[in-house]
Order: structure tokens, then sequence, then C-alpha cells
């Protein structure tokens, strides 16, 4: 690394900037920078870094442990675990679950799931406003939320205020909260009166890639801190996986809105010169402006794009070639190599077959729960997570209400609304209202409120599934909530070791929903979605599924879209694709194909060239990304499939 990574390792001033274009040193500067404070004596548990996932945190602990053993510091193993490293999220929500803050904001920090978010969105249907409208609306919120904007300059009478009041209404009384919110609730909490105990708890915060962080976010972690702030980033490596609303806009203007900052500017890239020269050229063809390295240190190793004919073709030609490449060195970890993948199902489909090929594989940005909670045959996997939920907490509202809403094609919104309007009426809580329709149900009695019975009739049969299964553990326990055999749960099964109870699974299952992490072994290799390649680094990165509609997303093309909307989604993939890609140190491999048939292609989103028949199938013609094309000079050269596997010896 350069003298410059020194200087910044040493810096003892209050605020600091540090901007570099790809690998150049930024997260390497606050490693050493944390390492140095510990060994001048600042307590490892008053130190904070940020990462924007927790992916990236857990590689930032082994590499803290390293650069404290280089420091000279004793035990840098306990000295690494004690030194705080987490996301913005976990930051934030730590703040406030604090019995001080849960005070001061009425809230419970306990965020929604993106399926438990479909149950509070029907229940909001019940203002009755068109469902358009009304998540306009909710965006409009978690715009201004994340922006850490004064609700008073913000929301309008009428709709508005009606919405906002109604949302606050059903997250309060079921303990919960909105992924957008934390942040939002953890500012205004800290900037109060009633917050200034909480602020600057640490005397360093150390925040790596800083872009990708929403405004509110980035305003918590400068309040946390005491001593010193010291932010990393790159506008141009801006992906959203810290939030849905990055704001690299606070990284760029961080040193003019702010007094006396220091501004390091790294411009050494390190890694293949190829891969970081490409990296570069991407960028700059979307801004002109974009920070690209001076120079670049590394030994050059070519890089290739690699041409399919099918799909198909695809999927067992880069398994086949990574068999032989593993091959030729099988002592080599495996943990070095990642496949980043554009969709789900594409990282579902290289998994299996590279496990077909006899590899371990570690997935990482598809564990998302998916299904629809109206259709029984559609929600198992979350009817599953739901139940483990209530045997790990039976008082926990929000699972009790996503339990009620299995089935029904409104969730039991409207009966949902008769009881939140049951309890505002007697006073009473909602386990109050659901005892009460239980206890008409037995008795034979009216209901206490409309569809008071069919929630009774739910109700009673999730105590009733407490009462049976509270004792079991490990997998009976997930054999009695239906996990087992669901691929859902496959990770989770593959973890446990048989006597773990609903609380320890459930808290698992939670993690891989909010902050998953690759398996911690150097035999896996990584499957990995582009938001989950910030804060990694691989020996050898293979981007699969590189056709337009992909890499870029489809509405990148879409004619139905505004100039403005098809220019932000081009972007926004174009910063995605350049901080994913640029996470390979030695080699780097696009792979693309140049057709599939249009069932496929329509379904899954690839932006069709044309259809032409073939054997009376339509097929559709693809396009490579147009990023490949838009690198210029730095663009790979471009193999066909068969040649690569000839190359290697494979027929």
């Amino acid at each position: 690394m350069t003298e410059l990574v020194n200087e910044i390792a040493a810096f003892d001033g209050r605020i600091a900037k540090v901007a570099g274009p790809v690998r150049s040193g930024k997260t390497e500067a606050l490693i050493r920078r944390a390492a140095a404070c510990v060994a001048e004596g600042c307590a490892p548990e008053d130190i904070l870094i940020e990462t924007s996932t927790a992916e990236a945190a857990r590689l930032a602990r082994r590499r803290l442990a390293a650069a404290l053993e280089a420091a000279g510091v004793a035990d840098a193993k306990a000295a690494s675990e004690a030194v705080v490293i987490a996301t913005a999220q976990q930051i934030c929500l730590a703040v406030l679950e604090t019995p001080e803050a849960r005070e001061a904001t009425g809230r419970a920090p306990r965020v929604l799931t993106p399926f438990e978010y479909n149950f509070f969105l029907e229940d909001m249907k019940t203002l009755g406003t068109p469902i358009r409208r009304l998540r306009s609306v909710l965006n409009h919120f978690k715009v201004q939320w994340c922006a850490l904007a004064p609700e008073d300059e913000w929301v309008t009478p009428g709709e508005e205020r009606e919405t906002l009041d109604h949302a606050r209404r059903l997250l309060t009384t079921t303990g919960a909260m909105l992924a957008d919110e934390a942040a939002y609730l953890c500012g205004t909490y800290l900037q109060s009166d009633a917050g200034a105990c909480a602020r600057q708890q640490f005397a360093h915060v150390l925040a790596d890639d800083f872009q990708n962080l929403s405004l509110a976010q980035q305003t918590c972690l400068c309040l946390l801190a005491r001593d010193q702030v010291i932010v990393a980033g790159n506008s141009e490596e801006t992906v959203a996986c810290a939030t849905d609303f990055p704001a690299p806009e606070g990284f760029d203007t961080f040193d003019t809105l702010r007094r006396g900052v220091t501004t390091f500017t790294l411009e050494t890239a390190f890694g293949n010169p190829n891969i970081t020269d490409f990296c570069d050229s991407v960028a700059a063809a979307g801004n002109e402006n974009a920070l690209t390295a001076m120079t670049r240190e590394g030994v050059i190793r070519d890089i290739a794009t690699v041409k399919w004919n099918t799909p198909d073709d695809e999927f067992n030609g880069v398994t086949r070639y990574l068999f032989a490449v593993n091959a030729e060195n099988p002592e080599a970890p495996q943990s070095g190599i990642c496949l980043v993948a554009p969709t789900k199902q594409w990282a579902h489909a290289f998994s299996q077959m590279l496990v077909k090929r006899g590899f371990a594989v570690s997935s990482l940005g598809f564990e998302r729960l998916t299904g629809d909670p109206r259709d029984m045959s559609r929600a198992r996997a979350l009817v599953a997570y739901t139940s483990l939920n209530l045997l790990a907490d039976p008082e926990d509202l929000f699972a009790w209400r996503a339990w009620l809403g299995f089935g029904n094609y409104l969730t039991y919104s409207d009966g949902w609304n008769f009881l939140l309007n049951w309890c505002d009426e007697h006073k009473k809580g909602i386990f109050d209202a659901l005892e009460a329709a239980s206890a008409a149900r037995d008795a034979g009695d009216a209901e206490p409120f409309p569809r008071g019975e069919r929630l009774a009739e739910r109700y009673d049969a999730g105590r009733e599934l407490i009462a049976a299964h509270s004792a079991r553990r490990g997998h009976a326990l997930l054999a009695a909530v239906g996990a087992e055999g669901l691929r859902d749960f496959a990770a989770l099964s593959a973890r446990i070791v048989g006597d773990e109870d609903a609380a320890t699974l459930y808290a698992l299952m939670r993690e891989t929903q909010f902050n998953p992490v690759h398996e911690d072994d150097p035999r896996t290799v990584r499957v990995s979605s582009y938001e989950q390649m910030c804060g990694c680094s691989y020996r050898a990165v293979y981007a699969v599924g590189c056709v337009d509609g992909y890499v870029p997303a489809r509405d990148a093309f879409e004619v139905v879209s505004t100039d403005a909307d098809r220019a932000r989604v081009l972007e926004d993939s174009r910063r995605a694709f350049v901080a994913g890609v640029s996470k390979a140190s030695d080699t780097l491999m696009f792979s693309t194909f140049s057709k599939a048939p249009l069932e496929l292609a329509e379904r899954t989103k690839m932006q069709v060239s044309r259809v032409r028949m073939e054997a009376g199938e339509r097929i559709a013609t693809l396009r490579p990304t147009c990023f490949l094309e838009q690198a210029g000079a730095a663009a790979p050269i471009t193999l066909g499939g068969q040649a690569l596997l000839a190359d290697m010896g494979i027929d």
C-alpha cells in the first residue's frame, strides 16, 4: 500500500474524508487506523467501524485481527472481537433498543421482514386509498425518513397525515418498525435532549463505503463520535445494500458542509491493472468526472468475456470450466472464487450445478423469504418462519398478526382493523381482543367484533401449536413447524446440532433475513448478488448472466418509462456492476449467452433484441450487457464458450 495509507492510519485529527477509485485501499486505511488507535492505548470497545453489510463486517474483523497483530497488540484476536464492527442499521437498532430510547420514541425496534411488510401493507389498505397511491405515499415517507427531514416539513394535512397516523397506529400496537424508520428514529432521538446521553458513545467512528448509507444513517454515525470521525468511499461504487435510499451526495459534500475536514485522495489502484482499468472505464462512461486511478500496481492478467449459446450452455460450461480450474490447483482455497449472479434464479441454478460438480457452495444475497401469504400452497416457508417466531416469543404481536392472516385473500386485514377498533373502544390490548373472540367462539356467543370468529380460529390454532411444540429442539422442531426439507431453511438445517431451542433457531433465521454472511469455510465456492459483494475481495470473480435486462435491469430500456427513470436505473445498475466486479484481485470473467426461449426471457425480464423461430419454438435474441461495450479500449477480449473449454482440454 501507499505512504498515504500509512498517513491515514496515523491521522489524529478530528474529521477526515478518504476518497479513492476501486481497489485503492480505502478499507485498508480504516482498518489500519483502528489498529493504530488500539496500539496507542484506546480501548477496543471505544472504536466503531461501520460496514455496509454483515459479510463486510465479518471480513473486516478478520482483517483487523491481522492488523492488530502486525501492530504488536497483545492478544490481537480478543482485541479485534471487542471493537464494534457493524452495519449502520445494526448500530441504529442498538441505540433504539436501550430503555431510554424506547421510552423517548415510544417504539420497539422490531423491524419487519419484507414478507411481514406485506401484511402491514394489506392493513394500510383499510384506509380505502387506491393501492398505487398508497404505495406512492408510503414511498414518500421512506424517502423523507432516510433524509432525516423534520416531519413538520413534509407531512401535509389530510391524506398524508391520515396515512402516517394509521401506519404508526398499526406499528405501535404490534411493537413493530419499518426498516426505513430505524435511522430516522435513531437520528431524531440522538439530536434530542432525551438522547444527549446516547451521543458520542465512541471515541473513534470509522465509516466505510459512506456513500452507501442514507443521510439519516450518515448523520447517526457522526453523532455517535466523540473524538474522531473518518469516512471512506467513492460515489461511483454506490450500492443499495445498506438502505434502499443511499446518499452518495452525503459523501461528496462531506468536506464542504463541515469545517476542518482533512481530505485524503488515494490515487493508486492495486490488483490486476486490467480489472481496475475496466472498472474505471465503465464508471467514467456514466460520469466523466468519476474518480479514477492515476497509477495501477499489480500483476497484469487478461480478463475475458465468454459467450455461450444458451443459458443451459452457460450453466454447464462455466461450472465445467471451474471444475477444471480447481483440478489444476486443488489446494487453493475455493472461497477465493465467487460467481456474482444478477438474479435469484441464476444464483440457484449455478449453486445446484456447482453442487453436482462436487463443490460446496455458500450463497449470499438471495435469502429473503418469498411467497404469497394469501395462498397456503405458496406460503409454506412464510408459515414455517412465523411458527418458529411464535414458539420463540409467544408475546410477539406482529408474529400473531401474520399468523392470523395466512390463507385469506385479504389476509384478514378487515378483521384486524375491526379488532383494533374494538381495542380502542374498550381500552384493551390485542391479546384481550383475541381472548374475547376465542371465548365467544367456544361458548357459541356472538362475535365481539366482525370477523372475530375467524381470527379466533387462527388464534386457537396458534396456541395449540405453541403448546404442542414448545419443548421440541433442533431438527424435530424444524419438522414440527414444516421447515424441514424447504430450500429456504436448508442452510439453517445444515448448521444446527440438534439441541437448539426455538429462540435460538429463530434468531439464526432472522439473521439470515437481515444480516446474512457466507459460511466461514475455505472449501466453499461463493455465489453472491452484486449488492453483497460490497466490502469483499476474491481472487477470481465470474460475473454470470451478463445480458441486457439482467445487467443493467430491464427498466433501463423500457420505452414506457421516462428518460429520467431509465437513466436512474441505468446508473444504479452501473454503480452496482462496477462495485461488484471490482472485487476481483486477479481473475475476472464475464459470462453471457446469445439466445434463450422467449418464454424464459420474458418471464425473467431479459431485454429481447428480436424474436425468431427455431425448430418450431420462439427464441429471443439477446445482447451482452451494454457495460462491456461502454468500457471502450478497456473492454475484455471475447471468447467462445467451446473454445474456452477446449483450451482447458474439455471436449
